[in-house]
């Protein structure tokens, strides 16, 4: 059965998130960290350098409006689409505030949730006072059901006023350009796609010179908002930015609740450095599609483990044959190899018969491999 609801949870706090933070790593000191799907090679050493030899702009407040942040982001996506940096996006100190943003602005009754997916969604609905309506992607291979998605959407007894999409999915990596191009073209204009490409840099699109294929788009469905983030590509996860695109009348109820200065001045002067080290940044998409192609093969070759074929930076291992469970596994590995892997038992959806892996230099993944033999 392709619908469930749960009633409103009040614990609020209940969304559980990767990185050295999420474990009592104090006896076992993390080496790699596998459970952050972030760049492997780190800052640029261009914005290294910016932040040293500027970092007394920390004194004064910074641009409450993210004015040269977002002209590079504008100039960094090439979007067909003239947009106004005043009118058609808005910065966040992080994707996940733009998240909840969102579900302030939008969010009511009801929701519509594709799962497993990233849990900020399910927590900003709960503070908000919304029930959730659950989309399961549909097989083993963690595809996304459209025409689930469109039918719960469309029912006007399900009350459904807004929908959250991930593309690529974290955590099962899959990007759907039909599915998502599907949903956006069958579903009710009233309710409003909160459509996450924080992981899009990462898609192999082969000849195409952008990724912009939904961002294009808003200007054509108006209940359409493309939320996007600098942390994972450019490794400035402790720096928070995150921007949203969608129409004037989209963006202007985001705003709303925008708080004075969320974006801090540091952050700022790095996502503009970050966004002009091309080379750092084609660095990091090569590394990622040469080993992409390698590891999901060479993983599968062993019978306990089952790697499921991914378009972004992290895959998704199932066990397989084996009593072990994913919060064992996790554990097994951090205390003998000092690495770090996501447990996905706590996604709506999974089992603990996944891990989340990110992928990162070719000498990190082999040390992976070779422990994840062991342990298993």
């Amino acid at each position: 059965m392709d619908i469930k609801e749960n009633k409103f949870d009040s614990n609020l706090h209940d969304c559980q998130h990767g990185g050295i933070y999420s474990v009592n790593h104090s006896k076992s000191p993390i080496q790699i960290d596998f459970s952050s799907n972030l760049n492997p090679y780190g800052i640029s050493k261009k914005v290294v350098s910016k932040l040293k030899n500027n970092i007394a702009i920390a004194y004064n407040y910074p641009d409450p409006k993210c004015v040269d942040l977002k002209k590079k982001i504008l100039e960094h996506i090439k979007s067909e689409i003239d947009f106004d940096i005043n009118h058609d996006m808005i910065i966040g100190n992080g994707a996940t505030e733009l998240i909840h943003y969102f579900a302030s602005a939008f969010v009511k009754k009801r929701t519509l949730v594709s799962v497993p997916t990233f849990c900020e969604y399910e927590l900003a609905c709960r503070r908000n006072g919304s029930s959730i309506h659950y989309s399961y992607l549909s097989d083993e291979n963690f595809l996304i059901n459209s025409d689930s998605i469109i039918r719960i959407a469309n029912n006007p007894d399900n009350e459904i006023t807004a929908l959250f999409l991930c593309n690529p999915n974290n955590p099962t990596g899959k990007f759907h350009r039909r599915e998502i191009m599907d949903i956006i073209e069958k579903t009710d204009k009233k309710v409003k796609i909160l459509l996450d490409e924080s992981f899009i840099e990462f898609v192999d699109f082969q000849k195409k010179t952008t990724n912009n294929f939904f961002i294009d788009l808003v200007r054509e469905y108006e209940n359409l908002i493309v939320l996007r983030s600098l942390t994972k590509t450019f490794g400035l996860a402790g720096l928070r930015i995150g921007y949203a695109i969608s129409s004037k009348i989209n963006i202007d109820k985001l705003s709303h609740h925008l708080i004075s200065w969320n974006v801090n001045a540091i952050a700022q002067m790095a996502g503009v450095e970050a966004l002009q080290d091309k080379k750092h940044l084609q660095l990091t998409i090569e590394n990622n599609n040469s080993e992409r192609l390698r590891l999901i093969p060479l993983l599968s070759k062993n019978a306990k483990m089952k790697a499921i074929p991914t378009d972004a930076n992290f895959y998704l291992l199932e066990l397989c044959d084996t009593k072990m469970s994913s919060t064992s596994l996790r554990d097994k590995l951090l205390e003998k190899n000092k690495i770090l892997v996501r447990d996905c038992k706590d996604f709506t959806g999974m089992n603990e018969k996944f891990i989340r892996v990110a992928i990162k230099t070719r000498k990190e993944n082999d040390i992976l491999i070779k422990a994840l033999e062991e342990a298993l």
